[in-house]
Parts: structure tokens; sequence; C-alpha cells
């Protein structure tokens, strides 16, 4: 069985029209990448890099990582493949001890065609790391970035993994928190803390920086430093506590404080071909989603990642689909609506920004999803027009503060590390929940 797994890490430049093109040679239109290790789709991109320091000790990750690239052409495009180093919160850090010229690029040769019912993609590219040209020498957060041959002034798609060069051990303890809500929820919140040990090869200073996340959700570091970071995460825009303690003991400890517990998510299940035909027409929903208000739904998980193993591959494809909100009677004012989970990387965007119908008083989205189980929630943000970015991204006012929820986390920790030049690696990774 052919197995298609994990994460939907970013759409970038992704076309929002129902249809695909006219006349021959267009540009690709990029409909979807995501990156994965082999083998498990519910475990998080993390490739396991060798170090001098690694010990025989249990650490996340995987031998090798798969990207699939999902495009609309007219044939398959000439596309390179190019790998980028990055600081913890993923801005471009120029490691000279990772820019190997005859390591890092790739031409995307490996293309597969979609099943002849798809009107959404047509071609598939699918990518291994490492291989003969894509080869990881450090560890720390880095990126894919795909570019047209000859148009490499800026990329057209990019995945995001991380790579650990094991040198500790990891636990990550979860607490009872509070914090302040913006609106009327549950003000139930986690405290978040790891605690590493067992550290070989690096000295009490070099360990300076872990970054949570939510698992599968790339786009939401939340990041505890010594060392001045700018944090791309939507939690940078509210104080939140963080505190570092020394290895005096044998141990250091991550600790950050108010982290929303937020709620069980949503669930969608587009496996079903009966249920989802091979169509371009869209299929609504049997129900209006209204407000959950911190309550469990029928159909909720906890699980953040896009499950695709059950899917054939002359099913494996995109369905139209209409997602409708019911606000219960008011839209809400000032702010944005949008749908956000496992489909688009858990990565707001406008292409998934609902529109609201006054006429009936729901908010309506018509988007392609890929055949699968998602999981998804509803968020308020700001659009930023210039940028794209969406600001203050808020789920509170539709999916409520539950503290019963058993959303996973992940924690990484990061190490100055002298063989790759100072910039910083990633030595452990460990992840759990409340439950």
């Amino acid at each position: 069985m052919r197995i298609l797994v994990c994460t939907l890490l970013a759409i970038a430049t992704a076309h929002a029209s129902d249809t695909l093109w006219t006349g021959d040679r267009l540009p690709p239109l990029v409909r979807m990448v995501r990156i994965y290790p082999l083998g498990d789709e519910r475990q998080p991109p993390i490739l396991l890099v060798r170090s001098p320091n690694a010990q025989a000790m249990p650490t996340i990750g995987a031998q090798s990582l798969v990207v699939e690239l999902d495009v609309a052409a007219s044939v398959p495009p000439d596309l390179v493949a190019v790998l980028q180093h990055c600081t913890a919160t993923w801005e471009p850090d120029n490691n000279p001890f990772a820019l190997d010229p005859t390591a890092s690029r790739a031409i995307v040769l490996d293309w597969r065609l979609a099943p002849l019912q798809s009107h959404y993609y047509t071609h598939r590219a699918v990518l291994q790391i490492p291989s003969a040209t894509l080869r990881v020498p450090v560890g720390g957060n880095w990126k894919v970035l795909f570019y047209e041959l000859g148009r490499e002034q800026r990329p057209i798609a990019e995945a995001r993994f991380f790579a650990i060069e094991p040198g500790a051990e990891c636990v990550l303890n979860i607490m009872t928190d509070f914090y302040q809500p913006r609106r009327n929820a549950a003000p139930s919140a986690r405290i978040l803390e790891a605690v590493v040990g067992n550290v070989r090869g690096y000295t009490d200073a070099q360990v300076g920086t872990a970054v949570f996340y939510r698992m599968h959700r790339w786009y939401e570091p939340m990041v505890v430093s010594g060392t001045r970071l700018a944090s791309s995460s939507s939690l940078s825009l509210r104080s939140t506590q963080t505190m570092i303690g020394g290895m005096a003991s044998g141990f250091k400890r991550f600790r950050i404080e108010g982290i929303p517990c937020e709620n069980d998510y949503r669930r969608l299940d587009a496996q079903n071909v009966g249920l989802f035909p091979r169509s371009t027409a869209p299929v609504r929903l049997p129900l209006a989603d209204i407000r959950r208000r911190g309550q469990f739904g029928m159909w909720s998980t906890a699980e953040a990642a896009m499950i695709t193993t059950g899917v054939g591959a002359a099913d494996d494809e995109y369905v139209p689909i209409e997602f409708v909100l019911d606000p219960e009677g008011a839209p809400v004012t000032g702010e944005d609506v949008f749908l956000v989970g496992s489909m688009n990387g858990w990565h707001p965007s406008v292409e998934w920004m609902m529109t609201y119908d006054s006429t009936q008083r729901l908010y309506r989205l018509r988007q392609w999803v890929r055949r699968g189980q998602h999981a998804y929630m509803y968020a308020t943000g700001r659009l930023d027009a210039d940028t794209g970015a969406v600001r203050q991204l808020s789920f509170e006012e539709f999916e409520g503060n539950n503290s019963a929820s058993s959303q996973t986390f992940i924690a990484l920790i990061y190490a100055r590390s002298l063989q790759a030049g100072g910039y910083d690696t990633i030595i452990a990774a460990c992840s759990g929940s409340a439950f």
C-alpha cells in the first residue's frame, strides 16, 4: 500500500479559482505542499542528523522525510528545490556551514500524474530528504523552497521541517494555569515546561532556547530564550510569562505560562466518495457549524494532522466543499473570519477567509480540500492587505476555551553548536498533552 503521510505545512501562492487554466504554457498554480516523516503521518516532520554528541537515547524523529508538491499545469513545470537553514523563529540565517551548493539544491524530476478525474491539480512532485543532492549537514529549522527554474527571485512554495542532532534528553510537563481571554471565554490555560537533562557536549550557556508548538501548527512558535529572538507567533501580541532555570542540578527548565487551552479540533472526514463525489460542484456540509463556546462537538478530535492513509491512489484528489458557519444571529464586527486547519497547514490566508451572507446570516467559504481526514477550527483575526499576513489570530470567539482539551504540544531544545559555526542546532525534542 502506498502511504501518504503527515502534515500539510504550507500553502504558498495558492490559486483560489475552481478551474484550472486556458492555453498551454502558463505558470504552474501551487495547490499544496507538505512534508512528513516516512511511515507515520501523525508524527512531526523531524529529521535525525548524526552528531558526535549523539547517544543511544530516545528522541522524536525519522531517518528520512518526503515532500509532496501538488500543482496545476499543462505539463510538469521546471522547478528547483533549495534547502535553507533558519533561526528558531524561521528567519533565514545564512549559515555558511549549511550552505553546500552540491547538497542543498535539486532539480525536481520525480513527477506523478493526478488521478484522471482530478479537477484541481494535475501533477505531484515527490522529493526525499536526504538524497544525493539534498542533504542536511546540521540541525535546526529548515525550509524547502521551490522556485521556477530561471525565475529564482521569489519562491512559489515552501515546506518547513526540523533537524535534530541528539545531544540531550527532554521531558515536557503540562500544568494548569489561567489567562485573560480577549472574548467571553473560560480563562483556562496551560503552563508548558520542558525539562532538559543528560546534556552531552554542551555547556549550560550553550543550551539557551526552547520553542513550543501545538503539534503540526508550525506557524505559531512560542519562544523561551535567554537571547533576543523576534517571534512570528500570534502569542507575541500579548504578554506571556517565561522562565529559564540553569543546570546546577543537572537539569535545565524552560517554562512558558498562560497558553490558552483552546478546544479539541473539529473533524472533517472527506474520504467517502459517496458523500464527497467526484464533481466540480461544491458539497455543502449537512448542517451549519455553530459556535461551540468551549463545548465539545459531536465530531471533534484532539489530532491536528491530516490523515490520508485510507485514501486509495485512484481517489487521491481534491473535492470542493462549502463550509457554513452560524454566528448565532450576529456577525463579528471589526475582524475577519478564517477557516484554519490541516487542509491549509494551520496557516490562515486570504484564500481561506470566509465571507458573511447577510441574507441568511451565515459565514461561507468554498474551497478545495484533499481527500482524507482533517482537523480544523474557526478563527478571528485581521488580514494585512499589504503583506497578506493575519494578525491577532484567536479561536476564542467560535471555539471557546475548554480545560478538557487534549491538544498535543511539542518542545524543541536549541543549543549553540561549534560544529555549526556558533549557530543554533536542535539537540532534543519531546511532546505530550495534559492527559
